[in-house]
């Protein structure tokens, strides 16, 4: 049996080198991302290479007596993302070995890297002391002196290279993060949900603090499960830190261990693990964000200190409701959203954050379902959410949509949209549908702003890139929206939305063959356009709208008229859009005062009465 080794600083095996004071391993002299525990689940082996050891050891030293986690599932998820970092095999171990309901067993060489001691190589040698008076004393070498000399410049520039690095470090403070998709280590993996969850609410928290920017996390969820290093994700995102972790769920208990890596160095700059109830999950979060604040340095308002440290319980159950609704709600499934956010409200009326996923969920069916009726009831529930918490940013954003889309007011629509960003500067969404309004306003400029800075808290998210065709194409920026369709076409293909504003841009630029294929490939619409060209194909066009419409529908009457225009039929065009204002169609906001095909009807004194109705003329 090996001898232990005892409290040493640095570990080696094979290419691999472990630091225990850092928290991180090395391979060749470069860092490779390890997760915390699975570190101190590998620092435990090391430390005794050879020696079985036990399950109940490890579990004893891993997690207190009190432990809510399910220890067999997050043991292997550990032992499993050690394997993967060191390339290891379970069937053929060169590092960690399993033995079957015993333990495991570290089966490579380990050494000791000592700190150099002061007689050996690399450290300062003492100087010598003077002689015994009983002895004459020599004239000291020469030698020494300049040995001394030596030294001494040496221990100078080292202290003035450690401070110029440190006055660097200082000089360049971290303005941006991410939040990394923590990982779900509970034992059922249906609660997936509920680390995304965790992880939306975290950086939510964090976008509350005006002074860094906090990537959405629409977009840190693509890199759920990647291997890329730190400095390429950040580079991808644009960010200078990472939060990585992971969320353990055990009935009514939660741990949450995460921490704050740079991602220049990739040097640990915060780890914690954090155990509370679940009904306090939305306290921890707060706690957790002020800690990652402050670990970067970053001096919070009054403002943001006081809502990230006020407590908001919720009944266990309430809770996960909250986060198996946004979880639907950011899958598009607003329906599903709705029906979850309704009974989470139902069971707790207080609960601000649930009243206002459930106006956003009804918003996005009015929207996007052809629910008319659900805007009036978005509005309902983003109040009761306000009346609650007077800066929920999503209540207030939703409140900005509705003012807009459905009350026609655009003035209140902006008052809300601002407010909202000011409770949570970092709002991805809220930037980008503030553009939307502001772009069909004729504020152009204003509008690509507002997108740009959306794009940049959500780079990679396909609904926020969406909507950045909306504010190209508002702007006739048609070059720059056909672009944006594409670039979301590649990230998602399967994204219906996307192949409708694709398919628009075609049209746009008269290639009705691609934008046939951009829509689906629709056999009717060929055989329309080939054999009556553009015309064929617009006709086409409009028996498609008109067949099976419902006489009382609120909606798609902007579409149609378009089709009369490019049949040269003003004169019915125009009364569809009458119609429209009497329906009050919830979209023709975003396409009377911008849409380019409705020129030629601008100088009729009917159109123009319609724009002032909308609040946009």
């Amino acid at each position: 049996m090996s001898a232990s080794v005892s409290a040493p600083r640095r570990l080696s095996f094979g290419p691999f080198e472990a630091d225990l004071r850092s928290g991180e391993l090395l391979k060749n002299g470069n860092r490779v991302r390890l997760q915390a525990q699975p570190f101190q689940l590998l620092v435990i082996l090391l430390e005794r290479p050879g020696e079985l050891v036990t399950r109940e050891e490890i579990c004893s030293r891993l997690w207190r007596s009190d432990t809510f986690v399910d220890f067999e599932r997050s043991l292997g998820t550990a032992v499993n993302k050690i394997r993967e970092v060191l390339d290891d095999s379970a069937t053929e171990p060169r590092f960690v070995e399993t033995l079957p309901r015993r333990g495991y067993r570290f089966v490579a060489p380990v050494v000791v890297i000592r700190e150099a001691g002061p007689n050996e190589a690399g450290a300062i040698e003492p100087e010598p002391s003077e002689p015994p008076p009983s002895e004459p004393k020599a004239n000291p070498p020469r030698k020494a002196s300049l040995r001394r000399i030596v030294w001494a410049g040496i221990a100078a520039a080292v202290v003035v290279s450690a401070l110029t690095g440190w006055t660097v470090l200082r000089s360049q403070p971290l303005r941006s993060i991410v939040v990394l998709p923590l990982a779900n280590v509970s034992a059922d993996p249906n609660q997936q949900f509920f680390a995304d969850g965790v992880t939306d609410e975290l950086t939510t928290d964090l976008a509350e603090i005006g002074s860094f920017r906090v990537i959405s996390h629409t977009s840190a969820v693509a890199y759920a499960g990647t291997h890329k290093s730190a400095p390429q994700i950040a580079k991808e995102l644009g960010v200078d830190a990472l939060v990585e972790g992971n969320v353990a769920r055990s009935g009514d208990r939660v741990r949450i261990t995460a921490q704050l890596i740079r991602a220049d160095s990739e040097s640990h700059l915060w780890a914690h693990t954090y155990d509370f109830r679940l009904g306090d999950v939305l306290t921890a979060q707060g706690e957790i964000a002020r800690a990652i604040a402050a670990s970067i340095s970053q001096t919070l308002t009054p403002q943001e200190k006081t809502r990230l440290s006020r407590p908001r319980p919720l009944d266990p159950d309430v809770a996960l409701l909250l986060f198996k609704g946004s979880f639907f709600l950011s899958k598009l499934d607003a329906l599903k959203a709705n029906e979850i956010f309704s009974e989470a409200v139902q069971r707790d009326p207080n609960c601000a954050e649930c009243l206002a996923g459930q106006a956003d969920a009804l918003h996005t069916m009015g929207v996007m379902d052809d629910h008319y009726e659900a805007f009036a009831l978005a509005r309902d529930a983003a109040n009761r959410a306000l009346k609650i918490d007077h800066s929920q940013a999503q209540a207030l954003m939703v409140l900005g949509v509705v003012s807009f889309l459905y009350d026609w007011d655009p003035a209140k629509s902006e008052v809300y949209f601002r407010q909202s960003i000011a409770a949570r500067p970092g709002f991805a969404m809220a930037h980008a549908l503030f553009a939307n309004t502001l772009v069909h306003r004729g504020r152009f400029e204003e509008a690509l702003a507002e997108f740009k800075l959306a794009s940049a808290l959500d780079p990679v998210s396909v609904v926020t890139n969406l909507f950045g065709w909306n504010v190209y194409f508002g702007a006739r920026h048609y070059d720059e929206a056909l672009r944006v369709a594409l670039a979301v076409q590649e990230l998602d293909p399967a994204f219906e939305l996307a192949r409708g504003r694709l398919a628009r841009s075609w049209e746009q630029k008269g290639d009705y063959n691609r934008a046939i294929a951009a829509a689906g490939q629709d056999p009717s619409l060929k055989a329309a356009l080939a054999a009556g060209g553009p015309r064929g194909y617009w006709q086409r066009e409009l028996d498609i709208k008109l067949t099976g419409r419902a006489s009382d529908s609120h909606y798609d009457f902007s579409s149609i008229a378009r089709c009369y225009m490019h049949l040269g039929q003003r004169e019915e065009a125009l009364q569809t859009l009458e119609k429209g204002y009497q329906m009050r169609d919830p979209l023709m906001i975003l396409w009377l005062p911008t849409e380019e095909d409705f020129d030629p009807l601008r100088p009729d004194p009917r159109f123009q009465k319609m724009l002032d109705g909308l609040g946009v003329s």
